[in-house]
């Protein structure tokens, strides 16, 4: 028998196609199920069957699901930002450590900034995004406005779903992923950078205080 993995299914039309692990595809009939296992069938489905050659081409005949269990795999390097939780086909947010909020005058660095934090603690989306915008002032120079974009998004640990049959395979992923998401909450969720418009304010002060201690320190010395 051959194992594949039903790739479309209309209950409606009774029939489908399923890939196999050679990558071929075969077509099948809702009454080529046994009929045990037609609850099973949908897009998805892990099946073992007999490849029977037809006329217009390879059908599975003597079609029967199989057990199968979840795992989560790597996405690879690059780093999700979504407006919403959705991070892609067959992709799943499986932790969020909470929403971060950043601020930035150029609107692509602090959406740059929102994924070094999610690097920093291990985690590799950025999503539900939200995008705002306000306007800042110098203290020293209330002539000179300036815009800074603001923006929130939850960091998150986004994995591709997938399937197996192997129970051993299906356990050894479940706790690597326990350890992963273990590894990110020891580090705690990043905090926010926002831009200060007490900059200016906040020289302006120090300014002020210097000139008061140069001043007394030189009245000290002519009355001494």
């Amino acid at each position: 028998m051959k194992s594949g993995k039903v790739v479309s299914f209309s209950a409606e039309k009774r029939y489908g196609f399923i890939t196999a692990s050679d990558d071929e595809s075969y077509f099948f009939h809702q009454s080529d199920v046994f009929s045990e296992h037609l609850k099973d069938i949908k897009r998805g489905t892990a099946v073992q069957f007999d490849d029977v050659p037809s006329p217009k081409g390879m059908t599975a005949k003597n079609i029967t699901s199989v057990q199968t269990y979840d795992i989560y795999l790597y996405t690879g390097t690059d780093i999700f930002v979504s407006k919403t939780n959705a991070c892609g086909r067959d992709n799943k947010s499986v932790l969020s450590i909470g929403a971060v909020t950043v601020e930035h005058q150029d609107p692509d660095a602090a959406v740059t900034l929102l994924k070094q934090k999610a690097v920093a603690v291990g985690c590799n989306a950025v999503i539900n995004l939200q995008r705002g915008k306000r306007t800042g002032s110098s203290w020293t120079n209330s002539n000179y406005k300036y815009t800074i974009h603001k923006f929130t998004g939850e960091i998150a640990l986004v994995k591709e779903m997938a399937s197996t049959t192997d129970w051993d395979k299906a356990e050894k992923n479940r706790v690597s992923l326990e350890n992963e998401i273990d590894s990110i909450k020891q580090k705690g969720k990043p905090r926010n950078k926002l831009v200060s418009d007490s900059g200016g304010l906040l020289g302006f002060c120090v300014a002020v205080i210097g000139f008061s201690v140069i001043v007394t320190v030189m009245m000290m010395m002519f009355r001494n």
